[in-house]
């Protein structure tokens, strides 16, 4: 027992010498790794503010600031130095309700204040009734339509720059504010604000760069090579305005309170001697109206023109009322006829065009009832084609409708969505001015 306690109490043999040299060795490796890895760490760090990581491999598409490259259906087409946006694309960023117009084979295509029709043949493109030569016209390519949006800028309001060198493309639309500001020092633009981020840009001390938005130190900017990325704050100076952002005026501000003044085609415009309407800032008399021929017709005289100046010196706008009422109890068929056909349509709003400019007047109220059903989406592009013409103006574009009772025609024949996106009032009715249910 005695000699196993001992044995217990032997003190441990010393590591050879050997066995120490070899752990000395391993530690000085480990040691040299490590620093190696932290070394190579910062060199890959300062070299990333120098390496460009994000060489664009097909064109890249960027409208107001925004990269939208990943939203395309459809590549970017450049022939000839004339840039083409597939027609699905255009539909997708500028003009959801782009049509196809069978008849002409055109496409008609609208934007704000623009309607324009290009065709797949002749370099031309009318926009807003005037025609106008261009160095393109819209091509079809592997099934897909596509349209020189190079040579359409002015539909679009766009400003548009092809930079060649980097692969990007820039659209701003010419309404919307931009500023700009001066870099103080050569630096690494990054696609994040994170201590590690790519390098996406490199600019240079007083470069000129588009200031997208600023927060927490960082600034979005955009460069001259149309790259977005981050730069910090206090890298920037001087910045200013290039342009103001352009907003729409509007004729009346907050609530809208119309009465109609309805009359016949016999009658004449009610005489007001100065008479005050309590509450109402609009007027719509029945100065307008399709015959049973599907002439556009009016009603106006001395005595409608003294109603507008009565109005107008009473601080009222003036939407007169369009209706369809005589063609509609002759024939569903003469409002159809019209909806269907873009030449026709065309040269309605060219009627009612010039009977705004001729009076003076501050819109007009679209009262079509008795319509086909089946002619809804027609009707609607009617108020698509019809609002741009008016809006370029300064005018308002008001449509009544009624309410989907009990899928009678005249109460179906209305896609209130797409005219509410459109046009800028809806009136909507409970019953129709004949007072039927």
């Amino acid at each position: 027992m005695e000699e196993e306690i001992k044995k217990t109490k032997q003190k441990p043999k010393r590591m050879a010498k050997e066995d120490v040299e070899k752990k000395k060795k391993k530690i000085i490796k480990i040691f040299f790794i490590i620093v190696a890895i932290i070394i190579l760490a910062f060199v890959a760090l300062i070299a990333n503010d120098y390496i460009i990581l994000d060489k664009n491999k097909k064109t890249n598409l960027v409208i107001n600031n925004k990269n939208v490259t990943s939203n395309l259906k459809n590549d970017i087409l450049i022939e000839e130095g004339i840039i083409y946006l597939s027609k699905a694309d255009i539909g997708n960023f500028f003009d959801k309700h782009i049509y196809d117009e069978k008849d002409s084979n055109k496409i008609v295509t609208t934007y704000d204040k623009k309607i324009a029709t290009i065709g797949f043949e002749e370099n031309t493109i009318t926009i807003n009734g005037s025609e106008k030569k261009i160095y393109a016209h819209a091509i079809q390519k592997d099934n897909v339509d596509y349209l020189p949006i190079s040579e359409m800028k002015d539909v679009y309001d766009i400003e548009l720059q092809n930079l060649e060198a980097s692969k990007v493309i820039t659209m701003d639309s010419l309404d919307k504010e931009q500023k700009r500001a001066i870099v103080s020092a050569n630096l690494p633009v990054k696609s994040s604000t994170n201590i590690i981020a790519k390098t996406v840009d490199r600019i240079k001390k007083g470069e000129s760069v588009i200031v997208v938005s600023s927060d927490k130190g960082y600034t979005k900017i955009r460069t001259e090579k149309g790259k977005l990325g981050y730069v910090k704050t206090d890298k920037l100076e001087n910045e200013y305005t290039v342009r103001e952002a352009m907003e729409e005026e509007k004729q009346i501000e907050g609530k809208i309170n119309l009465t109609w003044e309805y009359f016949s085609k016999y009658a004449s415009a009610p005489e007001k001697n100065g008479e005050e309407i309590e509450g109402v800032n609009v007027v719509s008399p029945a100065f307008f109206y399709l015959d049973e021929k599907g002439n556009f017709k009016e009603n106006v005289g001395t005595k409608g023109q003294a109603y507008i100046e009565w109005a107008h010196a009473k601080g009222y706008k003036v939407w007169p009322m369009f209706s369809n009422a005589e063609a509609a109890t002759e024939s569903l068929s003469i409002t159809s006829n019209i909806m269907n056909s873009y030449q026709k349509r065309q040269k309605l709003i060219e009627n009612i065009v010039n009977v705004c400019v001729k009076y003076k007047l501050d819109g007009i109220n679209i009262d079509f009832e008795n319509m086909k059903q089946e002619d809804k989406d027609m009707f609607s592009r009617f108020i698509i084609e019809l609002t741009p013409r008016l809006k370029e103006m300064g005018l308002v574009t008001s449509v009544d409708v009624t309410a989907p009772d009990g899928g009678e025609t005249w109460s179906m024949c209305f896609d209130r969505h797409v005219i509410g996106d459109v046009a800028d009032y809806i009136v909507f009715m409970a019953y129709d001015q004949y007072r039927s249910i």
